[in-house]
């Protein structure tokens, strides 16, 4: 029953169902050719920077870009060699404090499907508390992830884990930080920093956080897909967002509905999620206990 305290942290559930194996051909998350592709006058910007034709994309402030496409004119252009070689911020929100109530549902291959509902307490970057209910209504998994580990109690089998989130990354072979963990569903870039790749006309993240990493941006800035492609351990990660929460600030424009995918040379796992309700208040309390009976695990 890892899976139901993992949930939240989507990066570890093939550690429960599947075995590693390098050596297997894994799909790749792809992006658009026809978005992607990088063109010949383009080509000819990161040479020289000399291109004053209209601009793919244009500038949104002085720290940002908006769009994926090469661009062609050369303000645009320094920009972009700026995010080449020192990274830009980009795809960030501003939120401090986070609560939100998500319908769910999994999709763990051979008709393997369940449902149910999940609710997040975030203060950034600090604290990713979370609890999971059945369909039914009982609640059958409940953590908090703090000072960089994971409490979390499998109230089914009623087993207490106690994992340090660098033991978690390592037994996983996926990014396991609580900032990108709760980026990854805020639907913000995972990467601090991000870094524009000529090679393919893609943003990546920074090698320090995890080898593989892009992200993809609409024309607004926000992050409308995240993904790894892990070659060496022979997994793949993403996340697609395809609806945001409509409010007045567009820094609290969380995503709305997701659906994050993990695959490896046996199978994929998908897991829908859909914002029910949200709450940007600060948020008075993270309550975690264990009761007396559980069993203390601290390996994953």
């Amino acid at each position: 029953m890892k899976i139901t305290a993992i949930i939240p942290l989507i990066l570890g559930v093939t550690a429960c169902y599947s075995q590693k194996n390098t050596n297997s051909q894994v799909p790749k998350a792809t992006f658009p050719a026809a978005e992607m592709a990088v063109r010949d006058e383009d080509q000819n910007i990161r040479n020289n920077n000399t291109n004053e034709s209209a601009a793919a994309i244009s500038p949104n402030t002085d720290h940002q870009i908006t769009g994926n496409q090469v661009p062609t004119s050369k303000v645009v252009s320094r920009k972009y060699k700026l995010a080449d070689t020192k990274g830009i911020e980009l795809g960030h929100l501003s939120w401090e404090h986070f609560s939100g109530r998500y319908d769910i549902d999994i999709d763990l291959g051979g008709e393997q499907r369940y449902n149910g509902v999940m609710s997040f307490r975030m203060r950034r970057d600090s604290i990713f508390w979370f609890s999971i209910n059945a369909s039914i209504g009982f609640q059958i998994a409940k953590g908090v992830i703090k000072n960089d580990t994971l409490y979390a109690l499998d109230l089914l089998q009623k087993n207490y884990y106690r994992i340090s989130l660098k033991e978690l990354q390592i037994s996983t072979q996926l990014p396991a930080q609580i900032g990108a963990l709760q980026r990854l569903f805020s639907g913000e870039t995972l990467s601090q920093l991000i870094y524009f790749d000529w090679a393919d006309s893609t943003f990546r993240g920074d090698a320090s956080f995890y080898p593989g990493y892009a992200v993809k941006f609409d024309q607004s800035n926000m992050v409308i897909q995240n993904v790894i492609n892990d070659d060496v351990n022979g997994r793949s990660l993403w996340a697609d967002y395809t609806d945001r929460l409509q409010i007045e600030n567009p820094q609290y424009s969380v995503a709305s509905r997701t659906s994050i995918f993990l695959a490896d040379a046996l199978k994929t796992i998908r897991l829908d999620v859909r914002l029910k309700t949200s709450s940007f208040e600060p948020i008075p309390s993270y309550p975690f206990n264990v009761p007396n009976g559980y069993t203390l695990v601290e390996t994953w």
